[in-house]
């Protein structure tokens, strides 16, 4: 009886560490990869948070289907991380822990105003609140981007972007 009073205690346990390490930020690697039209890696970096938030930031204050009232998302333009390679960028293709991927053309950075945001409300984003990074348009100050279309660009749990370069 003990054993198996130790056996369950140990299995919460591990589940509890394992709910605490999905909620807590965590340094999850961004892999940001140029290129070709044939599918060839031109260039290829990898970030740490830290090294996100060093980028230059932008702020956005929105309300999203997913959040409902005003929040504040914080992170580089999706510019500025194409830019950290010298190469002009066709597209860039967004992809999700789960793979699920969505590709934005130059406009949306250039004059949609999408950035890859790394804090929400001031905070880092775990995991299961769409961390470690995500996908934000300003929809709230820009209507016309309020629309299925655009939420189906807003990828969130980011692990990679890949930059189609001209």
């Amino acid at each position: 009886m003990l054993r198996r009073l130790a056996r369950i205690a140990a299995l919460f346990a591990g589940l509890t560490a394992t709910g605490a390490a999905l909620a807590a930020p965590i340094d999850t690697p961004l892999t940001l990869r140029w290129k070709d039209v044939n599918g060839t890696v031109v260039a290829e970096k990898t970030l740490g948070v830290d090294e996100v938030e060093a980028l230059p930031q932008t702020t956005i204050e929105t309300a999203t289907p997913w959040t409902h009232d005003m929040r504040t998302f914080v992170g580089p333009s999706i510019a500025v991380l194409a830019k950290l390679a010298p190469h002009p960028v066709a597209e860039a293709t967004f992809v999700a822990l789960n793979d699920y991927t969505a590709t934005l053309e130059p406009a949306d950075w250039t004059e949609r105003g999408a950035i890859l945001a790394v804090r929400h409300n001031g905070e880092l984003m775990p995991v299961r609140d769409k961390g470690p990074y995500w996908v934000v348009y300003p929809l709230s100050s820009h209507p016309e981007l309020d629309t299925q279309f655009y939420h189906g660009r807003m990828v969130w749990q980011v692990k990679a972007v890949d930059f189609l370069v001209e």
